[in-house]
């Protein structure tokens, strides 16, 4: 296959005032959406006349969006004082197997604040708070998060928040068992299942 000859004259340069007029190029007369097919839906391109390309990107609207997944993590950051209640009730319900972390942070409690002769001064704008970790089968899910909300909910601000996260496997490192074995713990979910359906 020949290739095409390539001559200098195909390589002029333009100046901005040699350029054809705008009318000449094409005029989109309405907006096109666009979905690609690699990305989710959770992307968009639209496009209008002339106008560069603008991605639109959905934020999570609804749990469909979660991936499915055998595991999940849940975060809580709580109050300190609450963490006994909490993992008591999760203890109760079977969970095991609960990382906490003390952490800092501020939303719409804010930091703290000391008055001093009538007025207010802020010693930190950051407040101390509780991170309890737990990664459980996908039947717990909700489980979980109502006794944590049932438990840790005090009505004030400051409440806290509860972050859930597909997690694709678990591992234990001593024996090196993957998934439901690797969850399974003494007394825990697993256990617990194997002795209700045996009675």
């Amino acid at each position: 296959m020949a290739s095409p000859s390539l001559s200098k004259s195909n390589f002029s340069l333009h100046s901005f005032s040699s350029s054809p007029p705008l009318s000449q190029f094409p005029h989109f007369t309405s907006i096109t959406v666009v979905q690609p097919k690699f990305f989710p839906s959770q992307l968009t391109v639209k496009r209008c006349q002339n106008a560069p390309s603008i991605p639109i990107i959905r934020a999570q609207t609804s749990p469909d969006f979660v991936p499915d997944a055998k595991f999940y993590k849940v975060e809580a950051i709580l109050r300190p004082w609450r963490i006994q209640q909490v993992s008591s009730a999760l203890l109760k319900m079977g969970i095991r197997g609960v990382t906490v972390s003390d952490v800092r942070g501020f939303g719409a409690q804010g930091g703290l604040t000391e008055r001093q002769a009538g007025s207010e001064f802020s010693e930190d704008t950051f407040v101390a708070k509780v991170k309890m970790e737990i990664v459980v089968s996908k039947d717990q899910v909700e489980g979980v998060i109502a006794k944590i909300i049932e438990e840790a909910r005090t009505g004030e601000i400051g409440d806290g928040k509860i972050f859930l996260t597909p997690i694709s496997d678990v591992i234990r490192v001593r024996t090196g068992e993957r998934g439901e074995k690797a969850e399974r713990m003494m007394g825990g979910h697993a256990d617990m299942s194997s002795a209700l359906s045996t009675s």
